[in-house]
Parts: C-alpha cells; sequence; structure tokens
C-alpha cells in the first residue's frame, strides 16, 4: 500500500505515516519499501517470533489463557490455541506444560460462530478506520430497526458480546448486542470519535448494561448470601456494614433499575429492601405476580 493511500485512510499527513514506520522498525517489526507503478509498504515477512525470547512461566500463562478461552465458549479460542501451539514450537525451553483444567459452567450461545467472527473483525475494522457502520438489528422493546452506528469498543458480559456504539438514531451511546446484528455494511462516510468519551465514566455505578438514572439503595442481605455479596466490589462507592447475626447491610448509588431488580429477586428471601420504596414496591408485584403463575 503507498504511503499517500495510508495516509488518506488513517487521515494523517504522509509524514506522520514515516513516523509510525520508524516506530514500528523500533518495535522489531520491519516495513519493506517498495518502489515503482506498484510499489509501497509491506510488512517483511521474513520477520519471525523465533527470535523473541518467552519464558516457561510466560509459556504457562499462554496455556492458561488458553484454557480459559476453550471454557468460555470463546469465539477465537481455536485460533488463539494454534497461535500458542506455533510459539510453543519455536520456544527454547524443553520442559513439558500441563495446564491445570479450567471450567466455566455457563449455557452456550446459539449462533453462527463463522458470521460471529466476522462482525468482531468487521467492528473492529469499522472503528479503526472510523467509517461508520449500518446495521440491522432486533431490539426486544422495538424489533428490527435500521441504524446508523459509530463503534467505540466490544465488551463480554454473561457470555455474550456487546459493541459500545453512538447511534445516530438515539443520538447517545447504546449497547448493541453483537448477535442481534442480522445485517451490516461498513459506510465509506467517516465519523469522528468523541475525545470526552470514557469507558469509565460511560459504565460507572452501573452492574450490567442498562445505564439509566442513578438511585441509592439500602439492602439487608442474610448469611450466607452475605458472604458472597461481599466478595465483590459491585460498584465503586458500595458500603457493607456487617452485623452481628452474620447478615450484613449494603450500601450504594447503581445505575441499571431493570438489572437492580433481577439481582435483588436472585437472592430469594435472603435480601429485604431497606431503600428506595419504589424497589420494594416493585420486587413485592413482581412476586404477586409468581405467585399467581404457581
Amino acid at each position: 500500500m503507498k504511503c499517500k493511500d495510508l495516509a488518506r485512510e488513517l487521515e494523517v499527513s504522509e509524514r506522520q505515516i514515516q513516523k509510525y514506520k520508524t516506530y514500528l522498525d523500533e518495535a522489531g517489526i520491519f516495513i519493506i519499501s517498495k518502489y515503482g507503478a506498484y510499489g509501497g509498504y509491506e510488512i517483511d515477512k521474513s520477520n519471525s517470533i523465533s527470535n523473541i525470547s518467552i519464558s516457561f512461566e510466560e509459556l504457562i500463562v499462554l496455556e492458561s489463557i488458553s484454557e480459559k478461552l476453550k471454557y468460555s465458549n470463546d469465539i477465537y479460542q481455536k485460533k488463539f490455541s494454534d497461535i500458542v501451539e506455533k510459539i510453543k514450537l519455536v520456544s527454547k525451553t524443553d520442559e513439558e506444560i500441563t495446564p491445570m483444567n479450567y471450567f466455566t459452567i455457563q449455557s452456550k450461545c446459539n449462533y453462527n460462530h463463522e458470521f460471529q467472527r466476522k462482525k468482531y473483525a468487521d467492528i473492529t475494522l469499522s472503528y479503526i478506520t472510523n467509517k461508520k457502520l449500518k446495521i440491522k438489528y432486533y431490539s426486544i422493546n422495538s424489533g428490527h430497526t435500521i441504524r446508523t452506528v459509530h463503534p467505540y469498543g466490544l465488551f463480554n458480559y454473561k457470555g455474550d458480546t456487546y459493541m459500545v456504539a453512538f447511534c445516530e438514531k438515539r443520538d447517545k451511546f447504546i449497547d448493541f448486542k453483537v448477535c442481534r446484528i442480522s445485517d451490516y455494511t461498513i459506510l465509506e462516510e467517516k465519523y469522528k470519535i468523541d475525545k470526552t468519551f470514557s469507558w469509565r465514566e460511560y459504565s460507572k455505578n452501573s452492574i450490567g448494561i442498562y445505564k439509566d438514572d442513578e438511585i441509592d439503595i439500602i439492602l439487608k442481605v442474610k448469611y450466607p448470601f452475605s458472604i458472597i455479596i461481599s466478595e465483590k466490589v459491585w460498584v465503586e462507592n458500595q458500603k457493607i456494614i456487617e452485623c452481628e447475626d452474620n447478615s450484613i447491610i449494603f450500601k450504594a448509588k447503581i445505575r441499571g433499575y431493570t438489572e437492580i431488580k433481577s439481582w435483588v429477586l436472585s437472592m430469594g428471601s435472603n435480601v429485604e429492601v431497606i431503600k428506595p420504596d419504589k424497589l420494594k414496591s416493585d420486587i413485592i408485584m413482581e412476586i404477586e405476580k409468581m405467585k399467581n403463575i404457581y
């Protein structure tokens, strides 16, 4: 690829491309310059990881991660495992690695993994090139809609992958469940990255994917759930007061009312809502609905 083409694609000057090439050379990733009508830049294929010094401890880390990806149903597990095997072949250690088994107990995702991999790659490409993404998306509330979005990142939540993107239709940042994107197109139109966007602020005081208003909650959690709740930092501002009967008082400012309600219901009779009254009333109503079913 020619320097001017790279500069145009990345929206930087040709001088900046030269600087990037220098940085890559210094990092040991060598770029070859070819001259002529069909010349340009390409990565030196003679580069090899065989010259990289990898310790036995580092190989154990790679093997452990590979095991975790395997039992987490990660769609990139096979590719990562192949990479680890290649690294092991060129590593200079003679010690045999037998990684400890790692298990994740969760349901498997029911979708086309090959299509998912392609979506991840194209979402990443859309972000790198700052090109808008036109998606056909299914929302539980809105059904199928066509949206133009500006991708900002991917994250995993409860075994599913979500894309954080600015939605032009809703004029705000939204979490899109990637498996619900049934069709998409990378547009030629560019978008400008909002430099004020912060993942930390975006997800602050949220225990899930819902990002609505903050509420103050106070819960009394009985033993043994008190131990389980105390073992995690749900939000940075949480306060836990231990009681003599081994229960705890949990106080926090949290966003995501739907998620909060589900979280409280999941603890059954082991939790009592002290505050707010609305949450207490909604929990009672939900219990009444369940009683009517059973």
